[in-house]
């Protein structure tokens, strides 16, 4: 049972209404991604940029964030056009990817630890951007449209799954003594979900070439919904998958509480030797804790269902809240769960399937 403290619940997003459109920036950072390529062994084949001919074997194309914009395929519009990466149209330019053929591997480092924060969104502590994508139909393509006019009509993923492992030390000269911390139960890299480069945001879209719908760029380090699927998504538009993102950027999330450390700075993707697959890696990222509004249940908005789990956490005034499980209920940091606390959250009430506004954690 939580503390009887009275609440005043006023749903003030009628006076501060939030949308993917009000003050929302991403302010890059190179120290959120991996920065430093350690080792690629390509392993067998790998796959070509179809428009230049070149094969996806350049391992410095998964630093830095994920890829934003792509260009055309001629389909959804010519190779020297930006086209926006969405959920049925990822990247797939040489200088975006880099693919693991069969028995290769990749190694990434960081310039600083990727920690098991309790305060990480729905435990997630880094994600791992592919190029993964969802068939429209099986027969049709992105023609980079009204995403409100295509429908998903499966729940069919291209994915080409890798297996991670993490370590915290990593001795090039002598491999042998790292200890890897594998995944060995998933989930992989170069999965479900796709990538999304930009908000669905038709009130203030973006100067690019025939855009009436795509935004600000999305934010990497928030994690995407992890009770969300493929089929989630079947029967419904493209306009209705891309504001299930919110602000998230996609990928696939891993929480190191599956490998049971509390740290790493090295990140090794494999790939099996008759796997039949390559992976393709775009960045790997790590969770920003303070990115998301206390969105707790990460379905974007901030509702009634946080507000339940907020409540649960609640300890009173100066009566500090040790359970790891509400450590993001504490929203101003102070040590324990409040009014003070309770007021940010109702600041930042959305409503249901509406998108919280970030900024409302600073105002």
């Amino acid at each position: 049972m939580y503390p009887k403290i009275k609440f005043t619940f006023v749903a003030i997003s009628a006076i501060f209404p939030c949308s993917a459109g009000l003050a929302y920036e991403y302010v890059y950072d190179a120290s959120d991604y991996a920065t430093e390529v350690v080792e690629y062994v390509q392993g067998g084949a790998v796959p070509f940029d179809w428009i230049w001919h070149t094969p996806f074997n350049l391992p410095e194309a998964a630093l830095g964030r994920p890829t934003i914009d792509t260009t055309g395929d001629w389909m959804a519009g010519s190779p020297e056009e930006p086209i926006t990466v969405a959920p049925v149209y990822p990247a797939f330019r040489v200088w975006e990817l880099v693919s693991i053929g069969e028995g290769g591997h990749l190694i990434l480092k960081f310039d600083r630890a990727v920690t098991n924060d309790p305060r990480n969104p729905c435990g997630i502590d880094f994600i791992v951007y592919g190029n993964t994508f969802q068939m429209i139909d099986g027969s049709s393509y992105w023609q980079n449209g009204d995403p409100n006019q295509c429908v998903i009509g499966t729940s069919n993923v291209w994915a080409e799954p890798g297996t991670v492992s993490v370590a915290q030390t990593y001795d090039p000269e002598h491999p042998e003594l790292t200890t890897w911390y594998m995944f060995t139960d998933g989930p992989n890299a170069d999965m479900f979900a796709p990538t999304l480069g930009r908000i669905y945001d038709p009130d203030a879209p973006s100067e690019l070439p025939h855009n009436g719908w795509w935004g600000a760029p999305t934010n990497p380090l928030i994690p995407f919904n992890p009770a969300l699927s493929p089929a989630s998504f079947q029967g419904h538009s493209l306009a209705y998958y891309t504001r299930k993102y919110g602000y998230s950027a996609g990928g696939t999330g891993f929480d190191l509480d599956d490998v049971g450390i509390e740290w790493f700075q090295y990140i090794r993707i494999q790939n099996p030797t008759d796997s039949g697959m390559t992976p393709e890696i775009d960045a790997v990222a790590i969770v920003d804790p303070e990115a998301a509004a206390p969105d707790f249940d990460c379905d974007t908005d901030v509702d009634a269902d946080d507000l339940v789990f907020f409540r649960s956490c609640v300890t009173g005034p100066g009566i500090r809240q040790t359970n790891p499980a509400c450590a993001r209920a504490d929203l101003d940091k102070d040590g324990d769960v409040d009014q003070d606390d309770f007021a940010i959250l109702q600041r930042c009430f959305s409503g249901a399937d509406i998108p919280a506004d970030p900024a409302c954690m600073g105002q």
